[in-house]
């Protein structure tokens, strides 16, 4: 790599990383080209050389966003038997919230990301195939059948954003916020238990399938 992509590269690594500081700091609404260029020190042309609008600036932090949410959620749930795998996602979703406040607003649609429900869907298109996937295999080690892989899928996504969002209420908080995850997952898994089996009907996830 020469020296003037090596600059290039560092630059657009930076402008993610200050616009991810200053929603962290101020919210989304503060993210704006102009408010990037000051906060870094440049001028407004520089940070439109590499992204030509905040959308676009958003949009690359949303794909970044979901993917490590993925990614820890993978990691998590390599970490036991399929049987709790599903506990373990859940409460790897909470600590990204946690950890990654910022980019789980953005994930979420949080006000001033100004990014649509269908994009935000389409960039969330990995963690909702592990979702459904992680569902699948749960079933199948425990020989259980959720009533529908998607419905299942949703439900819990559903149950999770619910806990992320009462995490952030003084009063509650993420501790206990996980702790509620642990019950809720559990009910879930045990609400799902209780239906019969029918293995002509079951849906299958592919792995990499969207």
């Amino acid at each position: 790599m020469g020296k003037r992509d090596e600059v290039r590269r560092r630059t657009y690594a930076e402008i993610l990383e200050t616009a991810d500081l200053l929603a962290e700091r101020e919210g989304w609404r503060a993210v704006t080209i102009r408010r990037i260029a000051t906060e870094i020190g440049y001028s407004a042309p520089v940070i439109y050389q590499h992204f030509p609008s905040k959308e676009a600036v958003l949009h690359t932090l949303l794909m970044q966003g979901n993917g490590e949410l993925t990614h820890r959620m993978l990691a998590a749930a390599a970490r036991g038997p399929a049987s709790r795998t599903p506990h373990l996602a859940a409460a790897a979703y909470l600590e990204f919230a946690r950890s990654r406040p910022s980019l789980y607003q953005l994930i979420s649609g949080a006000p001033g990301t100004d990014i649509g429900a269908s994009t935000r869907r389409a960039a969330a298109a990995d963690v909702i195939t592990f979702t459904r996937q992680l569902i699948d295999e749960w079933a199948a080690a425990t020989a259980c059948e959720p009533p529908d892989t998607q419905d299942a899928c949703d439900l819990l996504w559903a149950t999770l954003h619910g806990l992320a969002g009462i995490a952030t209420i003084e009063d509650i908080g993420f501790d206990r916020a996980s702790r509620l995850a642990e019950q809720a997952v559990t009910a879930l898994l045990a609400h799902w238990s209780a239906r019969p089996t029918h293995p002509e009907k079951r849906s299958h996830t592919v792995r990499g399938e969207t």
